[in-house]
């Protein structure tokens, strides 16, 4: 599948600011999965040029305000190439060991419901076919709710409430999967849905587990499967505060009202970077 992708991001202060600094991870890397064909980021119309690549293998840029602003705008867009490689995603150079994806984190910080939840995953048949049944059991009992919680709650509390959006249900399949001594991390990317228009999408969220022998594989509990063609990988860390694809300060502080338009579209396969992709 080739997929176009724009997704604009845009912070209005309620009074001009100055020393506003971000972080940026808003930049695809290629992988057996998918390939970046073009890709652009702005700020406020001006390109970002410089990346660095992270200990988890990701691109990151820092933009600093060059004055006092009003509104900050960042665009990103592109085109992509995915196939589907049944979640597998073969590691990238330099990335850190999968043992520090056991770390718990305060959104993924294990309770007796998340241990209970572990436990009733736990398959004799191994890591894999426990994983997958979590998956199960989470895109099973916890419902897709928008709303229903904020960017806060933990996954404690949204296993309790039987309830979230995609990055409750990816924090919970973390926390019980680390609780199993399963290395598992946070990905924040996009997915292009048929069934929704171009215009009306959001960022998307799964997980990655770190099985021996076969490495990441991704699992997506919204959906109940794992990743597809239809997923683009953007970002990962311990959770979706560290995944999370802009952060910034700004001094002094000030009001912001903070705005997302994510349009993706299909776009005509080409066949040669589908074999180049495959490769």
């Amino acid at each position: 599948m080739r997929i176009n992708i724009r997704h604009e991001t845009r912070y209005d202060y309620d009074e001009p600011t100055a020393g506003i600094v971000m972080r940026l991870r808003l930049k695809p890397a290629s992988s057996n999965a998918q390939r970046v064909e073009r890709w652009a980021v702005t700020v406020n119309e001006q390109p970002i040029e410089r990346w660095i690549t992270t200990g988890y293998g990701d691109a990151e840029a820092l933009w600093r305000a060059p004055g006092r602003m009003e509104s900050v705008t960042i665009v990103a867009e592109g085109d992509v190439q995915t196939v589907d490689c049944a979640g597998v995603t073969r590691p990238l150079d330099g990335e850190v060991r999968p043992q520090l994806f056991l770390r718990a984190t305060e959104l993924t910080a294990i309770d007796e419901g998340l241990a209970a939840l572990a436990e009733q995953a736990r398959s004799p048949d191994g890591p894999l076919a426990s994983l997958h049944r979590l998956n199960d059991l989470i895109h099973e009992g916890v419902a897709w709710r928008a709303g229903s919680t904020t960017t806060e709650t933990t996954a404690a509390e949204a296993l309790a409430q039987g309830a979230g959006v995609c990055q409750d249900q990816t924090h919970i399949f973390i926390a019980a999967a680390r609780s199993l001594g399963i290395p598992t991390r946070y990905v924040a990317g996009y997915l292009r849905d048929p069934e929704r228009p171009d215009s009306d999408h959001d960022p998307h969220a799964w997980a990655e587990a770190h099985v021996e022998g076969l490495g990441w594989i991704g699992f997506d509990c919204t959906l109940g499967h794992c990743p597809v063609e239809g997923h683009v990988r953007l970002t990962c860390g311990l959770d979706a505060a560290d995944a999370a694809p802009i952060r910034g300060v700004m001094m002094p502080g000030s009001e912001t009202k903070l705005s997302h338009d994510v349009q993706i579209a299909s776009l005509p396969l080409d066949e040669t970077v589908q074999a180049q992709t495959q490769q």
